[in-house]
């Protein structure tokens, strides 16, 4: 077991989004049995700042630095200490749809569901619906989030959700974008709407909930 003064300090120096501390505790991590713990520990500051975030204290880059934090940690427990088994992960297929290049608001989006525990296959942007479609075939997420800030690609994705939701019927699909509210998603066949990255991980849950009402 790790010792606990590095593990507590781990934990804060994520939700107080210090990269810096974060990468000064890390060297002492050296076996695998240490590394589960500081995983943990990883974990908990990450939530502790999602926390933070959702109540107002943090500001938006607050918590994106607390990511960056969060994100060191695990990128050197993978490459130094041992692979992180997300298996059990809920899994995110995420891009922006074709005829849109804008992704600075899909890849807050990707790093947010990262951090609350989702194992997220980014696509990128201007993503064609085949290749969407082909990733819905090998990657099998749970959920397809799609994303445009732009009014003149809704008829391309409204077709794309009409051949996710006959192709791969269990595939939810989560939308968001600057043309967006909750009625419009639903008329668009989604099964969420996420109306910021504060909200993406609630909304996320809670689709995989209503879709799985046995499992609450």
């Amino acid at each position: 077991m790790a010792d606990r003064d590095v593990l507590e300090a781990i934990e804060k120096n994520v939700s107080a989004c210090d990269t810096g501390k974060i990468s000064e505790l890390l060297p002492a991590v050296k076996d695998e049995a240490a590394a589960d713990d500081i995983l943990k520990s990883l974990n908990k500051g990450i939530e502790a700042a999602r926390k933070l975030f959702k109540e107002g204290t943090y500001a938006l880059p607050d918590f994106l630095l607390a990511i960056d934090a969060y994100r060191l940690g695990t990128h050197y427990l993978r490459n130094n200490i041992k692979e992180i088994d997300d298996s059990d992960n809920p899994r995110v297929v995420i891009g922006v749809v074709e005829g849109d290049v804008h992704d600075m608001g899909k890849n807050i989006v990707a790093a947010v569901l990262e951090a609350s525990g989702f194992s997220v296959t980014d696509l990128g942007n201007n993503v064609s619906n085949d290749n969407f479609l082909e990733a819905l075939k090998s990657v099998e997420p749970e959920i397809l989030a799609l994303s445009t800030m732009m009014s003149t690609t809704l008829e391309n994705m409204e077709a794309l959700i009409r051949q996710v939701k006959s192709f791969f019927p269990k595939t939810l699909i989560l939308i968001g974008g600057a043309p967006f509210d909750p009625d419009l998603a639903r008329d668009m066949g989604a099964d969420g709407y996420a109306e910021n990255v504060i909200t993406i991980p609630d909304e996320s849950q809670r689709i995989l909930l209503a879709a799985r009402p046995e499992s609450s």
